[in-house]
């Protein structure tokens, strides 16, 4: 908790609001305070309200006092401040007893024995290629081009990939499944590439959940309401996916290639209409549809020559929306029961809105994510109103079958 919390205060440039507070904390697991004196104890450092520690609004105190950030009350001894560069160096005189360094200082050069930072020297050193021999012939990788990725598989067709390890790393130590080659992937250009098109958005495949997470927030501000239906789903489903750290290290395609259940990404990949670009050894790119590449319990349609290049999001059409879903036993960090992605486009005819286009997925009812797909075809011209959806709900009992080993439980 405390090394997230410090997280957070050190890559934050300006006092972090509540909804990062929490998020930070989302990956942490407290069986007994009930989160709630954690987060207060955040706010104290992060100070995003003072009237929690005070009896008066910030706003009401006089132009030269302020709030002590050791006590949480107004304090007589004023504060300095002094600008350097591009930070804000603040010094409290209460006793001279700390002296904080801007959140963003991470060149070193304010660098004291009580603030531990991240070496700046291991931020400048250059990444070279590895070629690494473990215990038991264990072969571990790291190339740093594509057609050095496409070399390997081909000389090692049964070889993991690997970004995060969030996956493998599990497998390995705890399901005892031993791997012979490993090839990290996490440095490949052309696998981390985030890049904005006319008709969509590329996603790398070895990029980060929460490298997604921030570009998904940039293009939402950047372009039309109606595009972006697909990326504010996308955002609210990986909130709830896993935890600051594990999101920091887990690709979208790793999520992908592991073809869980459960995966709570895979039914909005489907039900988005996205569509997954793979190579192979000799650089043969081809094209198949999310709804198509799941092919059964954590099979998906790669060969042994082929990778998961990048994935290719379209843009939502007007009047076409796009929704997340997830139940769970807990809210934060907990696999789902169920999940879906639903989406539903929409078209004026008569005065009526009519349903001119449909998907729904489903996750933890089956080996594999669902479509519903007899609920899509009963939904395709019908005029969008309360019988509709009754109708649809009679269509999707019968549509997807729960059986009692259902990997949701």
């Amino acid at each position: 908790v405390v090394m997230s919390m410090y997280a957070l205060l050190r890559s934050s440039q300006t006092p972090p609001s509540e909804e990062q507070i929490e998020e930070s904390l989302a990956g942490n697991l407290c069986r007994c305070t009930g989160y709630r004196p954690i987060v207060d104890a955040f706010r104290v450092f992060a100070k995003t309200n003072n009237m929690l520690y005070v009896d008066e609004s910030p706003k009401n105190l006089p132009r030269d006092e302020f709030v002590c950030p050791s006590t949480g009350k107004p304090c007589s001894c004023g504060s300095k401040t002094a600008c350097k560069e591009d930070s804000v160096i603040e010094s409290v005189a209460c006793g001279n007893l700390h002296r904080p360094i801007s959140y963003n200082d991470t060149d070193g050069s304010s660098y004291t024995t009580k603030e531990f930072i991240f070496p700046p020297e291991l931020l400048l050193r250059k990444l070279t290629y590895l070629n690494l021999s473990g215990f038991g012939g264990l072969k571990w990788y790291r190339p740093l081009r594509l057609r050095h990725v496409l070399d390997l598989k081909a000389r090692h067709p049964d070889a993991k990939f690997v970004v995060g390890n969030t996956e493998v790393g599990i497998e390995m130590r705890l399901k005892g499944i031993q791997y012979q080659v490993l090839i990290c992937v996490m440095h490949v250009p052309e696998l981390n590439k985030l890049s904005v098109k006319d008709d969509g958005v590329e996603i790398g495949a070895a990029v980060r959940l929460s490298e997604l997470l921030i570009f998904f927030r940039k293009i939402i501000k950047e372009r039309v309401t109606y595009e972006t239906s697909s990326c504010k789903a996308f955002m609210e489903q990986i909130k709830w996916f896993a935890g600051t750290q594990i999101k920091n290290v887990a690709s979208v395609g790793g999520n992908i290639c592991t073809a869980s259940p459960i995966s709570d990404l895979n039914p909005l990949w489907m039900a988005a209409g996205a569509k997954f670009q793979i190579i192979d050894c000799k650089g043969n790119i081809r094209t198949t549809a999310a709804e198509s590449f799941f092919l059964g319990y954590r099979k998906v349609d790669l060969t042994s020559g082929e990778i998961l290049l990048s994935i290719f999001l379209p843009w939502t059409r007007p009047f076409e929306h796009v929704k997340e879903f997830k139940q769970a036993h807990r809210r934060d960090d907990d696999i789902a029961i169920v999940n879906a992605g639903m989406r539903v486009c929409l078209e004026e005819k008569n005065e009526n809105w009519v349903v001119s286009d449909a998907s729904i997925v489903y996750g933890g009812v089956a080996p594999l994510s669902l479509s519903a797909l007899k609920t899509k075809d009963f939904l395709i011209g019908k005029n969008w109103n309360q019988e509709m959806l009754q109708g649809a709900l009679k269509t999707l009992e019968e549509d997807i079958l729960l059986k009692e080993n259902a990997p949701g439980g």
